[in-house]
């Protein structure tokens, strides 16, 4: 998903009945058919603090199938070899896969069980101390519309879902609110098996050169920053822990939404907690290839600008490259990814995690054991922890 990734990196309620999904106040049904409570929250604000682990968290991306072919076991090995405390597991991918037994009906033909009991793998987890973080791709997903057409964007002269250049795949209409009423039961799911912290992924627009020939069937009018924000404060009501987003690395350059993505990073504040920017090096092969320590100095200059945008009080946690492809010129190697850290670190952002799309880790590993072992843990200073004491 995100080695496509090309450069270009206020507020309706509008809750829609979703089949099936309890409000905030009743009983869930888990995966696994216990019936328990979800949490409640006060009343206001709609702010759910990041724990102090979760304001320095450090870790990787595991996908659905690393718990099939490895373990929790192997996971807890690797993060203990990277001195690293967090993971982030895919709920729902994008590909479109589920990774658990979901409650959710229209997504159950998509369920591949990596997890198996889910609670149980959140469970091990926090038992050593481990920060959980659930992905949840919302409108890039490769299966639904091909089964239910009529909740997809769809070819502007064909009746058919229309298909991404850039992704390679079909797109759910983010103006259709099922979708979003999907979305956020994916995320109730999560918390009721016990994540930390729910990260949404593809919360945006497609903005590749195919979108030409793109429509939208539920499009109503609403801008579509506007729009997302909507979806936002949806799930933010429907949660009691906090709310990350990932988004293109170079919307940290851009004021507003320039590009059509929808993504009005500084809009999101009052329902977003972590932003994680995918600073990936491979997006930006042409830039400042005359800087020495490149991957460090793009790294920081991103981090650095969206912490002036944001302020103290959000969690920037980015994502970093830990795949060969498009390291340019400094080439693939533990110092590439040590240089990456430090960029992170001294651009003022709140740990990192490192992105491998088969959590293939052994650069890590070594930068982790080698130049890159001093630079953990990151600080937060108390001008930090004071604005989000408030």
């Amino acid at each position: 998903m995100r080695l496509a990734a090309v450069v270009m990196v206020a507020l309706l309620v509008g809750i829609v009945a979703f089949p099936g999904a309890p409000r905030a106040d009743e009983p869930q049904r888990s995966a696994r058919g216990a019936t328990r409570q979800q949490p409640t929250r006060s009343s206001d604000p709609l702010v759910d603090p990041v724990s102090p682990a979760g304001q320095r968290a450090t870790g990787v991306y595991l996908p659905g199938p690393y718990f099939r072919q490895l373990s929790v076991d192997a996971a807890l090995a690797l993060l203990e070899r990277t001195h690293t405390d967090a993971v982030v597991i895919d709920l729902k991918d994008g590909s479109g896969r589920v990774t658990y037994e979901t409650d959710i009906e229209i997504l159950k033909p998509q369920v591949v069980n990596y997890l198996g009991d889910g609670a149980e793998v959140v469970r091990r987890f926090k038992e050593r101390g481990v920060y959980t973080i659930a992905r949840v791709t919302c409108f890039a997903d490769p299966k639904l519309p091909e089964r239910m057409p009529e909740r997809s964007i769809k070819h502007f002269r064909r009746d058919e879902p229309w298909t991404s250049w850039g992704t390679g795949g079909t797109w759910l209409d983010p103006y259709n609110r099922e979708n979003h009423a999907m979305i956020e039961q994916l995320t109730r799911e999560a918390q009721v098996m016990g994540f930390d912290e729910v990260q949404l992924d593809y919360v945006r627009f497609p903005v590749d050169d195919g979108t030409q020939y793109a429509r939208y069937p539920a499009e109503d009018g609403t801008p579509r920053p506007q729009l997302l924000i909507e979806l936002l404060e949806r799930i933010d009501r429907a949660l009691t822990i906090p709310v990350g987003v990932d988004v293109f690395g170079l919307s940290a350059y851009r004021d507003g939404d320039p590009s059509g993505l929808g993504q009005d990073l500084e809009a999101w504040k009052g329902h977003v907690e972590v932003y994680s920017p995918m600073l990936y090096i491979n997006s930006m092969r042409s830039w400042h290839l005359d800087v020495e320590d490149r991957s460090r100095f793009l790294v920081e200059s991103g981090v650095a600008r969206l912490r002036e945008r944001l302020g103290p009080e959000p969690v920037i946690r980015p994502f970093l490259q830990s795949f060969a492809r498009g390291a340019g010129p400094e080439g693939f190697n533990p110092l590439f990814i040590a240089r990456q850290i430090q960029g992170a670190k001294r651009g003022g952002g709140d740990g990192f995690l490192m992105w491998h799309p088969g959590a293939r880790y052994s650069m890590f590993r070594r930068a982790m054991q080698g130049p890159a072992r001093s630079l953990s843990p990151f600080p937060i200073s108390e001008e930090t922890a004071a604005a989000r004491r408030r």
